[in-house]
């Protein structure tokens, strides 16, 4: 057995390997490995932002450009994917977007934005002359525009459109026009005087009132809010109180007739108009 250790210590590949200098770099490259190793963990860490999750601003109703400053100052990219026509919503203003708001997302992630135009759309003037009333409020409908005034005249078509007029000018088919314009036609009245019942009006929104009017072959005329209106919201909210005419004054009147109406938020004025309107 000791004869045995002796020819191991006198192995030079076994005294180089118990050496203090192979020793020392052997675990000293191990050390380094290790160091190398986490160094380059770290750096993916960093590089890949592991782990690193932020909100995703709302930016739905923000102006684009404003839109697009939020996005970068929170360390963002973006994308404007495409562009709408939306007369609901502010021109230029972020109309959708993706990831969500509030989403949970890495920092750098490019959020898509669709965008609502900051120009008017345009479309073609259909041709109305020529149709039905109820013919033409249907096709100025689909073209996303809406009937304004009407005006009768002595003509032997009756309730057909003899002209069409936008801003009190006559318009042509195929001029190109905002959407959502009101057009104002002039309607054949035949060639004797024909009369419409007058409609109540009273508790209904302006929208409402216009379109039974319009049914009715007769015209919105004077439009007046009182004090309570403040706001768009109120505006669009608000109800008819008053009339003039009114069914009790005055039961028929010539087709294409103004008829006067005063809005209101206030339900206790509208309650009494109407409780008014029922007992006489």
């Amino acid at each position: 057995m000791s004869s045995f250790l002796d020819k191991l210590r006198n192995n030079r590949l076994f005294s180089f390997l118990l050496s203090k200098f192979f020793l020392i770099n052997f675990f000293g490259s191990i050390a380094a490995v290790i160091i190398i190793i986490i160094i380059v963990n770290l750096a993916l860490k960093w590089y890949t932002h592991h782990g690193e999750q932020i909100s995703v601003p709302n930016i739905i109703g923000v102006d684009a450009d404003e839109a697009i400053q939020i996005i970068e100052e929170e360390g963002f990219k973006y994308q404007i994917i495409d562009t709408i026509y939306d007369n609901k919503q502010k021109k230029g203003a972020v109309v959708d977007q993706n990831p969500k708001p509030e989403s949970l997302v890495k920092s750098g992630r490019r959020i898509y934005l669709i965008v609502n135009s900051r120009q008017d759309e345009l479309i073609s003037m259909p041709q109305l002359i020529g149709l039905t009333l109820r013919q033409a409020k249907s096709i100025a409908e689909n073209y996303g525009l809406e009937i304004g005034n009407l005006r009768y005249v002595p003509d032997i078509a009756v309730n057909v459109v003899i002209k069409q007029h936008y801003r009190g000018n006559e318009i042509e088919a195929g001029k190109k026009i905002k959407k959502g314009s009101k057009i104002d036609l002039i309607i054949g009245l035949g060639l004797s005087d024909q009369t419409t019942t007058v409609p109540s009006l009273i508790g209904l929104t302006y929208k409402d009132a216009s379109k039974l009017l319009l049914d009715m072959y007769l015209n919105v005329g004077a439009v007046v809010y009182d004090n309570t209106i403040k706001t768009k919201r109120d505006s669009t909210n608000a109800k008819v109180y008053r009339q003039n005419p009114s069914p009790k004054t005055i039961n028929e009147v010539n087709l294409g007739y103004n008829i006067d109406i005063w809005l209101t938020t206030d339900s206790n004025l509208i309650s009494n108009s109407q409780e008014e309107e029922t007992n006489e």
